[in-house]
């Protein structure tokens, strides 16, 4: 990546695949956003960069080591990373972490008391998940169906998340004019289809879109 196209990517805003740190402060956190990424749509981490997006920079050996620990011994199974820097204006580096979208999901994050948990990247978040979604996770299909994206519920549904990110199944009903209970079947369908996420520990259970 050139200092041009990084330029380019600090106009973008934390999101699904992005997400921005001055530093590594904290194994555990960061080891969720790694696993995230890899569970969900892949990613980018940029290290040396301030929550108003000014450049920071950073030390790529220290933030690397502390990022390698977290994706290997804080992660089941680990995740595995790319990573290159880019100098900003000649003195400041920029770390930047590449994360694919896992074949082997979904990843575990341990806790510091040895407690397992299921991330996965929600709009800029990262956000735990239950059970329900470990199985989504294992089964759903990364080809989406451009057909299932063209049909006019699924459409409109796409905008409204764009534009407010989490949706429930009554007020999709409501959106569309459909029941909740078929509104339901079609959020858990579109979950499956590789388009949503479905977060099953908040209730009443809501989804985002995956991308």
């Amino acid at each position: 990546m050139t200092e041009k196209q990084l330029k380019e990517l600090l106009k973008q805003k934390e999101s699904t695949t992005l997400e921005y740190k001055s530093r590594i402060d904290n194994p555990y956190k960061i080891a969720r956003t790694l696993a995230a990424f890899s569970n969900t749509s892949g990613g980018r981490l940029l290290v040396g960069i301030n929550d108003d997006k000014s450049v920071k920079g950073c030390s790529e050996l220290e933030e690397m080591t502390k990022i390698t620990m977290a994706s290997q011994e804080l992660v089941d199974p680990p995740v595995s990373l790319s990573y290159t820097t880019v100098n900003y204006e000649n003195y400041r580096r920029v770390l930047i972490i590449t994360i694919l979208e896992s074949e082997q999901k979904p990843h575990e994050v341990i806790d510091a008391k040895g407690v397992r948990s299921i991330y996965v990247r929600a709009n800029d978040e990262s956000v735990p998940v239950s059970k329900d979604m470990i199985q989504v996770l294992q089964q759903s299909d990364n080809q989406i169906d451009e057909k299932i994206v063209a049909q006019p519920n699924v459409k409109s549904l796409i905008s409204y998340l764009r534009k407010n990110q989490r949706i429930n199944a009554k007020d999709f009903a409501k959106l569309v004019n459909i029941s909740a209970y078929r509104a339901g079947k079609l959020l858990e369908s579109l979950t499956y289809a590789g388009i949503l996420l479905m977060l099953s520990k908040q209730r009443p259970i809501q989804f985002v879109l995956k991308k």
